[in-house]
């Protein structure tokens, strides 16, 4: 196939996503569906997506010469309007990207070794679980920097022995600022979650656990970070 051929195959591929997700009549132009898409790629890609409409007006409506279009796409183009497809039809899935063994704490456990398993294993937050296994709260950095600067004494000194995983529980600047998805969940979900929390409340959400069915009462799977899908989407 040539170039412009592989081209307008992708480009109505999109066109036929943005149909269905706004649930489109024919007569809807292609860049008031890509301008009133709720999808975070389309919303990432939008504006290189409206020249490649430009583009596939030239070579659907212009006159051939012989057997070729006046434009044809260079392969850069196609590989990239190809990739932009791929990634909405086949949107990455939270697992098995995201599946990990979640540490947590108990509110009746001691702080210093989850302490210390944060710094080893570099982990900016903690689940505090219930005598079941399943998540009531979410301890973060910021959490523990809140209660360090709480129970400092005026001379500078700090005593952590002893110290309870639910006395930096009354720290958490916002309470149950988490989530949860299924393990079927896209990563452009996840990315949505996260920027419909900061557009809404004016502050991050914590994170994003994963479930069975993304129920709280279930086996954790794994957890996302804002840094997490950041870099994902930055792939994309």
């Amino acid at each position: 196939m040539k170039n412009s051929e592989l081209f307008i195959d992708a480009y109505n591929k999109i066109d036929a996503f943005l149909k269905r997700e706004g649930n489109y009549d024919v007569n809807i132009s292609f860049t008031h569906k890509l301008k009133n898409s709720k999808n975070g790629i389309i919303r990432k890609r939008k504006d290189e997506l409206i020249s490649y409409s430009e583009l596939r007006n030239v070579i659907v409506h212009s006159p051939k010469i012989g057997e070729s279009t006046i434009a044809e796409p260079s392969g850069e183009t196609v590989k990239n309007i190809e990739n932009i497809c791929n990634s909405l039809l086949n949107p990455k899935k939270v697992i098995p990207l995201f599946q990990c063994q979640v540490m947590g704490a108990m509110k009746g456990d001691f702080i210093n070794s989850i302490l210390k398993e944060m710094k080893n294993k570099s982990f900016s937050q903690f689940p505090v679980f219930d005598e079941n296994g399943y998540v009531t709260e979410l301890i973060t950095n910021n959490t523990i920097c809140r209660w360090l600067a709480t129970n400092i004494e005026s001379e500078g000194t700090l005593v952590v022995e002893n110290v309870k995983v639910e006395t930096l529980l009354n720290e958490i600047e916002y309470n149950n600022n988490y989530k949860f998805v299924s393990r079927d969940c896209t990563v452009i979900d996840v990315y949505d979650l996260f920027t419909n929390t900061i557009e809404e409340k004016e502050h991050n959400l914590d994170a994003v656990f994963i479930t069975q069915n993304g129920k709280k009462n279930e086996k954790l799977l794994g957890i996302i970070c804002i840094e997490d899908i950041a870099h994902e989407i930055k792939a994309l």
